[in-house]
């Protein structure tokens, strides 16, 4: 037997709709780690201003990226493989703004320095517009 809701059950059902959508929306801004909270130990990290990031086998060489808030700093990308690549940086997984546009590597063994500015502290989406499967975290943390 199948149940139909009554008029006075559907305000409900559309706020708890309304709520499911927002929640899963990937066009959330940046959003800062839980207080206390710790990127990943994978994390490829800022060292002298630099993120050491390379591409093989159609996927990047760490799955996350950790920068420090307020601080421009670069990614240094290396392809080592013949497929090509690139590294871009979003606000979130919408991909709606770019803040890094990075030049496409077509030559196995090149590396280029993408300059990024100072972000504010919170997680940010990265990936190879080539291949859609190479993306990650870049978590900016207050240092």
């Amino acid at each position: 037997m199948i149940r139909i809701a009554s008029r006075r059950s559907l305000p409900v059902l559309a706020a708890v709709v309304a709520l499911t959508l927002a929640a899963c929306s990937s066009g959330s801004s940046s959003t800062p780690l839980p207080s206390g909270g710790e990127p990943p130990s994978d994390c490829a990290r800022v060292e002298n201003g630099v993120i050491e990031l390379s591409a093989a086998n159609i996927e990047f060489s760490a799955p996350c990226m950790v920068a420090n808030a307020g601080e421009a700093f670069t990614i240094r990308f290396t392809n080592e493989e013949s497929a090509p690549h690139d590294v871009n940086v979003y606000p979130d997984s919408s991909k709606g703004e770019t803040l890094m546009d990075g030049e496409v590597i077509s030559t196995q063994g090149e590396s280029l320095d993408y300059a990024v500015e100072a972000l504010d502290e919170g997680e940010y989406y990265f990936d190879c517009s080539i291949h859609t499967q190479m993306s990650g975290t870049l978590y900016v943390v207050s240092g």
